[in-house]
Parts: C-alpha cells; sequence; structure tokens
C-alpha cells in the first residue's frame, strides 16, 4: 500500500500528540498527589522572618527526650536507713561460776589423791575448793560441808555451775563426792569432778553408775 508524504506527517503529528498528552496527564496526577493547597506568598519583612525561623526549626533535628517515671508501688525509704547504726558488743562478765569451772577444767587429768588439792594430786572436795579460791570465792573442804552450805534444788532446776552430791561408799545415805557442773542440756547432764580411779574428768549423769549414787543437788551462791 502507498502513503503519500502529506499522510506521513500527519501520523507523525499524531504521536507527538499524543505523546505531550501523557505527559500533562502525568503532571496533573503529579501535582494533584503533592496537594492542592496554594503555596504561601511572601509579601512583608515579617512574614519572612517568620518563614526563615520555621526552616531553621525543621533543620533542627528533633531529640528524643527520655522519660523516667518512678515506681509507684516502690516502699518509701526512710531517714533511719540512710543513718549509719553502729552496735557495740556488750561485754559479758564472767560469773563465779564461770570462772570456777573454767579452773576446774584446767585440772582435768590430774590423777586422785585423798586430802589433796595441788596439781600433784585432789580429791573431789579438793577439786572445788581450789576452783572457786582462784575464783575468788571461799568454800567449805569437805563434801559433807559443801553439802550442809547449798541450797538443796530439785535435778530439774540444775544448771551450770550448781553441785550435785553422790554417796559412793557402803553407806548409801552418807554424802561423800561432790561434783561441779559444767554443761547443762534437755539431754544430760554433764559435770566435772575427782574420782578415785581416773582422777580429774568429765562425767555424764546419764551413766548408770553415776545416776544410780546421786543423792541431791544444790546451789551455793
Amino acid at each position: 500500500m502507498n502513503y503519500s508524504p502529506l499522510s506521513r506527517k500527519r501520523n507523525t503529528y499524531s504521536t507527538r500528540e499524543i505523546k505531550l498528552v501523557l505527559v500533562a496527564i502525568s503532571i496533573s496526577l503529579l501535582l494533584m498527589s503533592c496537594g492542592s493547597s496554594k503555596p504561601r506568598v511572601i509579601t512583608t519583612k515579617a512574614e519572612a522572618r517568620e518563614f526563615q525561623q520555621q526552616n531553621e526549626v525543621a533543620a533542627v533535628p528533633k531529640r528524643t527526650q527520655r522519660t523516667i517515671s518512678k515506681n509507684t508501688t516502690e516502699r518509701p525509704v526512710t531517714e533511719q536507713e540512710y543513718e549509719e547504726v553502729e552496735v557495740e558488743e556488750a561485754l559479758v562478765e564472767p560469773t563465779i561460776y564461770d570462772v570456777a569451772i573454767d579452773k576446774a577444767m584446767q585440772y582435768e587429768g590430774v590423777r586422785y589423791r585423798y586430802g589433796g588439792s595441788t596439781e600433784n594430786g585432789m580429791d573431789c572436795s579438793g577439786l572445788l575448793n581450789i576452783s572457786f579460791s582462784e575464783a575468788g570465792k571461799q568454800v567449805p573442804r569437805n563434801s559433807r560441808s559443801f553439802f550442809d552450805k547449798a541450797d538443796p534444788i530439785d535435778v530439774k532446776e540444775v544448771r551450770r555451775g550448781d553441785l550435785m552430791f553422790f554417796a559412793t561408799g557402803r553407806d548409801r545415805k552418807r554424802i561423800n563426792h561432790v561434783a561441779l557442773v559444767v554443761e547443762v542440756t534437755p539431754a544430760e547432764i554433764r559435770f566435772v569432778h575427782a574420782t578415785v580411779s581416773e582422777g580429774v574428768k568429765v562425767s555424764s549423769f546419764n551413766e548408770a553408775y553415776w545416776l544410780s549414787k546421786y543423792r541431791s543437788a544444790g546451789r551455793l551462791f
């Protein structure tokens, strides 16, 4: 099919017109998407300064402010918690009983000697006599005298420092042995004394022999 030059020129113009129309439509859509508000027209110096200040503020990046909220459920701190409290240890003075027991325990292992009251040998009353004397208290010298001087107490009331009396001879009523209580627990009573066979030692009231020979308990002071 043959086309004249005029027909080709018309076709060319038609294509260019279509392109122009498309470009115009695209520009219109772009302007619509950016908003239809009219641009601000500055007419005075005051408006110019205001516009400049707004641009400067917009140019400064915003800082994120961190807000720390207090936990309202926490217990308020009192002034007393900030004060330094000095705790002084109370010094407990040892009693006569404490000193006497300490002295008696130092003689543990000393052999038995009738009528003795030294490291070379001692009997039961001699052990208590020297122990209380070194604690600063004068006490009797024999078992019966200890028994007469002490206030009688029930065995359930016995405490550290009290005396326990025994009858170890043929006469089951005659007091001939005395011991010094060194420890009392719910399970047992322990006492230090001088025995004929083993000298100065610590025994338990739970031992069948001493339980059977027990006669009384007493408190000196």
